[in-house]
Formats: structure tokens, C-alpha cells, sequence
């Protein structure tokens, strides 16, 4: 009931205040009449390249009096985009930031160590660019300047994370993994009660691989500066929605997608009106579970199948592949530093390899052997070796761009 009266406002909203959707509706100014669902269905699905062309459009003519802050996303579909969030919006995510820390076993007084970027995700605005670390005191938190991992970089954070002993470890879970690998080579143990995810989508591999090498649960978490949508995983490994934030849809060809069926993630804005975003499609894969969670929660829970930025391909026949368990199966096997899959056309892929220490044209073979395997003749795949591959703004790292629309 609550998100049904808080959808009907933030629609009614902006019809009228919001030039874009004036513009794109202009015989719907007012509601049909047939309730908050109905309406938000004639509203067109938009995405960040729509938002990106029309930014002015989106901001409200009295976005003044919400108090909104620009935010800027990360930059992983193309160029960065600024976002207004009100100051409602902005309690709301702290809020829930706090929940989703409860969650995962923390609580007031813990030590905290982030590893993030300078004005990334992960509290990064509060560093800088030449700093290793920076330490927020009232929240016993150590923000660890993860910009440039290269040895001596994980040498100085390994001595720095092992003097702050975290209770709770948070960031990327590609950072953590590189992280996680010098500590041990280093002899240093620490013994969190908690590790915590974001940023990108978390493979098999790199929550066993994490798990194993700080003993403890890992727990992953769901959302992005946009906030239309927001979820958690729960002691029990469920992904919750955030209700309080967005309305969130999952739909495949405009329709909505039943229990375990996979469609992409479009939210609305359900609190934020200096730029409400309505039909926001993140271009998330992800499906109902339509199943209640054992934790007791009751809010809706969902799996995460891709997306973070596109993880999956596009086939010659236009079906979409994941590569996750390509991945789940190469990279732990192979002397690989980093890999992604980037896709310019249907059917076509190029393999970036960041070689590791000992890689050899052979380990070249087996990988090309495994992806063929994989993916059959439905792609064309070509490859090739270079020193980096440079993370968004956001601090993001993907395993895959795909500059190809999915067919879903």
C-alpha cells in the first residue's frame, strides 16, 4: 500500500512537473482513473542513453525545493551522467545502507575497511587521489585507495588492513580478490565476521574464493547511483528488495516475467522528484524467485542472472550467452590477471587478456579451446593480450561490454 500511494504521487508529479514526460505524454496529464499500476504502464520505458540526451528535460521545474545533490554514475555504458537526488532520497540510502550492513552481522562500533576509488562507490568521495588510505573516525572506517593495484599498492593496503584488523571488509569483489590473494602471500590473516559486495555482479568463484580466505559468510548487495531499485542478500543468501526507494518491474518483450523467468530490471522512482525516473531500465537481467525467504522477510526476493553494465552476449542468432561460468571455470585455472569479453556486433567477440606472471602462448590455446567449447559456433571469436584494462570512474571493473542490444 505504501509504494501503491507513493507511485500514484510520483507519477501525478511528473506529468506535470517534468518537461520529458509533458513532452512524451502530453494527453495524459491526468490520471486514467484506473489506479497507479495502469497509469505507470502508458509511461515509455527510458534508459541512460535517453536520460543522457535529454538530461535538461528530466530535471523538474521546482527540483530546487527537494535540495537535491548531483551524483555522478560510473561510466561503465559510455560517458558518466549526473543524477539529482533529493535529500529524502539521500536519508533513505543511508538507511538502508545501515540495514544492509545489519544484515550481514554489523554493528555499531565495528571497524570497517572499504576498498574503493577516489569518488567511487564504497564512500570514495573522501579520498584522495595521491592518498593510500583515509580513515572516517566517527565511523571507525578505513577507506582504502584501491585506484592503482599494482604490487607495491597491495603491499602498502595488506600492512595498512592488517594493523586494522576490520571486523567487517567491504568493495568490489574483483579488488577483493586481489586483495585476499597478497594477504595470504604476504602471511597476513585477518578473520572478518563479514565480507561485503557491490559494484559488480559476484561470480561463484570469487564468493568461494572469498569465503575461503577470510572465513566468513559473503554477503552482496544490488543497486546503483540512479536508486531506483535497491537490494540485499539476507543471512540466509536471498536477495531482498528495498521497497522504500523504487517500484521495480522485470519484464521481457514489455511484459511483465513470471517466478524464474528472466527479463531486465526497470524501476521507478518512488521518493525522488527534483529528476524522477520512471520505467528506468538498468539493463540488469534478473527473475522473481516468487518464493517467501526462510529468513521471515517478506519483502520480494530475486536472483541477479547479469547485467551490471551488459554481462552477456549476443549470438548470431540473436539469443544471449552469460559468460559467468566460462569465467567460473578459466580464470582460477590460468595465470590471468584480468579478462573481459567485449562485443561490438551480434555474433562476434573480442577476448582481452591481461596476461599474469608465466603466461605463455599455450595458456593462450587453452583459454580460445575453452571459450570455443563454450559457445559453439554460435560467435566468432577473436582475441588479444594487453598491459591493462582501466576500470570505470565509478571504480566498476566488467567482465563483459556488449555494445549489442538484448533481444529480451
Amino acid at each position: 500500500r505504501m509504494q501503491g500511494r507513493r507511485l500514484a504521487r510520483v507519477i501525478r508529479y511528473a506529468w506535470r512537473d517534468v518537461p520529458y514526460y509533458r513532452s512524451v505524454l502530453p494527453e495524459h496529464s491526468e490520471s486514467s482513473g484506473g489506479g497507479a499500476l495502469t497509469d505507470l504502464g502508458r509511461f515509455p520505458i527510458i534508459d541512460r542513453s535517453i536520460l543522457a540526451d535529454h538530461w535538461s528535460e528530466f530535471r523538474a521545474r521546482d527540483a530546487t525545493r527537494f535540495t537535491p545533490r548531483s551524483r555522478r554514475t560510473g561510466g561503465t555504458f559510455g560517458r558518466p551522467l549526473q543524477i539529482l537526488l533529493d535529500r529524502r532520497t539521500r536519508a533513505l540510502r543511508m538507511a538502508y545502507d545501515l540495514v544492509r550492513m545489519q544484515w550481514a552481522g554489523w554493528t555499531t562500533g565495528d571497524r570497517t575497511a572499504v576498498l574503493t576509488v577516489p569518488l567511487g562507490y564504497f564512500g570514495g568521495g573522501k579520498i584522495d587521489y595521491d592518498s593510500l588510505y583515509a580513515v572516517d573516525v566517527p565511523r571507525k572506517t578505513l577507506l582504502l585507495n584501491a585506484a592503482r593495484l599494482d604490487e607495491q599498492r597491495l603491499r602498502d593496503l595488506s600492512r595498512v588492513v592488517g594493523e586494522h584488523r576490520p571486523d567487517s571488509l567491504r568493495g568490489f569483489p574483483s579488488m577483493l580478490v586481489l586483495l585476499a590473494r597478497f594477504l595470504d602471500a604476504e602471511k597476513i590473516r585477518i578473520r572478518p565476521r563479514s565480507v561485503i559486495t557491490g559494484g559488480e555482479l559476484i561470480l561463484d568463484w570469487q564468493r568461494r574464493f572469498l569465503e575461503d580466505a577470510f572465513g566468513c559468510r559473503v554477503f552482496d548487495r544490488y543497486g546503483m547511483w540512479e536508486s531506483v531499485a535497491a537490494a540485499s542478500q539476507c543471512e540466509q543468501g536471498g536477495y531482498h528488495l528495498l521497497p522504500g526507494l523504487g517500484y521495480v518491474e522485470i519484464l521481457r518483450n514489455g511484459r511483465p516475467c513470471g517466478p524464474g523467468e528472466p527479463g531486465e530490471l526497470v524501476g521507478t522512482h518512488l521518493v525522488n522528484h527534483s529528476m524522477p525516473l520512471i520505467r528506468y531500465n538498468m539493463h540488469d537481467v534478473a527473475a522473481w524467485t516468487g518464493q517467501m525467504c526462510p529468513c521471515g522477510r517478506e519483502t520480494p526476493t530475486l536472483s541477479i542472472i547479469g547485467g551490471r553494465g551488459r554481462d552477456l552476449l549476443v549470438t548470431r542468432s540473436g539469443y544471449a550467452v552469460v559468460p559467468a561460468g566460462l569465467l567460473t571455470r578459466i580464470v582460477p585455472s590460468l595465470p590471468i590477471e584480468k579478462l573481459q569479453f567485449y562485443q561490438e556486433k551480434k555474433g562476434e567477440v573480442l577476448v582481452r587478456i591481461v596476461p599474469g606472471r608465466g603466461y605463455t602462448p599455450e595458456h593462450t590455446r587453452m583459454l580460445l579451446h575453452e571459450i570455443e567449447r563454450h559457445l559453439g559456433d554460435s560467435m566468432s571469436v577473436s582475441w588479444e593480450c594487453v598491459e591493462d584494462i582501466p576500470r570505470a570512474a565509478s571504480g566498476k571493473y566488467q567482465f563483459v561490454i556488449s555494445q549489442v542490444p538484448l533481444e529480451l
